[in-house]
């Protein structure tokens, strides 16, 4: 019986989930882009390398800047962990337009985060990962391939 309970509240969260998902987009979705991931609080804004403790990067604007003009599209702030998460609705922005004319830029500098690091910013082109199906709606996965240091 709670079996039976768990798979009708899981049906019910996808159900609702998905028109919700529509609703904040505009219109029908078929398939969404999602950029993802995790910032560090680093020069590179990734995890260290030799295992010591990596400190997160909270509260950073991150930006999806599009074309020759780096016009803004859309934009995320970190979380308490560090984490952003972009949407976007692939009937305004293909996936192959966004992969190949778009970048994140991590508008706030990384001395916010640690005096050390000074007052760069931080930047990244994008990679597809794959793709994930939640009700009727295919998810495309994006995340930043490796963020660069920009003076």
């Amino acid at each position: 019986m709670a079996l039976k309970c768990l798979f009708f509240v899981s049906l019910l969260v996808v159900g609702l989930a998905t028109p919700l998902a529509k609703a904040q987009l505009g219109g029908t979705l078929d398939v969404l882009i999602r950029i993802q991931d995790t910032l560090f609080c680093t020069i590179n804004g990734n995890i260290s390398v030799n295992g010591t403790a990596t400190p997160v990067f909270p509260n950073a604007a991150v930006l999806l800047q599009c074309g020759s003009g780096n016009i803004v599209v859309a934009s995320s702030i970190t979380n308490s962990i560090g984490r952003f998460t972009i949407l976007l609705d692939t009937s305004v922005f293909p996936v192959s337009s966004v992969l190949n004319n778009c970048r994140l830029l991590v508008n706030t500098t990384l001395a916010t985060c640690n005096d050390s690091l000074g007052t760069g910013l931080l930047s990244s082109v994008l990679q597809y990962i794959g793709n994930t199906v939640q009700g009727t709606v295919t998810i495309a996965n994006l995340r930043p391939l490796v963020f660069k240091l920009i003076t």
